[in-house]
């Protein structure tokens, strides 16, 4: 089984395309912060009709409301049309990463899983023969009446039983060869480079501070916080000499748990990115009606 997990069958395939950011970060805040579409629509929809190439349709859309004329009814359902195959790949986009980290996180686990059982049939191997050389140990007491050979029994027994015992504390235990060239946590711990491995729009909603709760901080920075605090003991500097950012390598059971709760949490940030999309369409049914 570890010679079929050891390398990524989740990578998406070379012919994945992805939905598009058209204009960079800082030209598309520089834009949102004076337009028109403010009047009606939140900072942060503006910013997502720019990051989907979206806003000349918007008002275009607006220009026609209330508009009866046929040819304008016949513009409006093309505007539509189009506005609705972005917002299609744009949510395909979002599920098709999600479907990624979920595969991931499935081949971890199974790794992950494998390893522990190796390790707690181990621990268990080593717990029956602790007890049962103490049992031999303490019988032979009863039986040898020679005090020194007694004692040498009695302390042979003790250290032995001890140094089962010990290994049973080994806190890493079984490792095994573990690889992921297209490793989508890398680009969350570097924050600022993404080499394609996420969609520019995906990057966008996760890199623009205004998309997270309190405005201040993007969901990417927020994530690496968690991730730092939690996973790394508050130490960034073992976060980047850990493995589980690399293209892969070797690991042990602890880190294999830890790569699979880190992608989970970042397939629930992805997914996040679905309710400001609906937001977007809620504020534009409403806006249009």
């Amino acid at each position: 089984m570890l010679l079929t997990l050891k390398d990524s069958y989740c990578i998406p395939p070379t012919y994945f395309l992805k939905a598009e950011q058209t204009l960079p970060h800082q030209v598309i805040d520089s834009l949102a912060s004076n337009d028109e579409l403010n009047n009606d629509f939140s900072k942060q929809n503006v910013l997502m009709l720019y990051a989907l190439g979206l806003t000349e349709e918007m008002k275009e859309l607006r220009q026609l409301k209330g508009d009866t004329n046929v040819n304008a009814s016949i513009r409006k359902l093309m505007l539509n049309d189009k506005i609705n195959r972005v917002l299609l790949l744009a949510l395909s986009d979002i599920n098709a990463t999600a479907a990624e980290l979920d595969c991931e996180a499935e081949r971890v686990d199974q790794v992950a899983g494998y390893i522990d059982n190796i390790n707690d049939t181990r621990n268990n191997k080593l717990v029956v023969g602790s007890i049962a050389l103490g049992a031999v140990a303490a019988i032979a007491g009863t039986l040898i009446t020679n005090n020194n050979v007694n004692n040498a029994v009695g302390i042979a027994g003790g250290v032995i039983g001890g140094g089962l015992g010990f290994f049973t504390l080994n806190p890493k235990g079984k490792k095994v060869e573990f690889n992921h060239p297209h490793n989508l946590l890398r680009n969350v711990w570097r924050q600022n480079d993404n080499d394609e491995s996420f969609s520019p729009f995906i990057w966008y909603m996760l890199s623009e501070k205004e998309f997270s709760n309190d405005g201040n901080s993007s969901l990417l920075h927020n994530l690496k916080t968690r991730w730092i605090d939690y996973q790394f003991d508050s130490n960034e500097n073992q976060g980047n000499q850990s493995v589980i950012f690399s293209d892969g390598g070797i690991y042990f059971a602890d880190d294999l748990h830890s790569r699979a709760a880190m992608i989970n949490q970042l397939q629930a940030v992805i997914r996040s990115i679905n309710q400001s999309i609906n937001n977007l369409i809620l504020e534009a049914n409403k806006t249009l009606e």
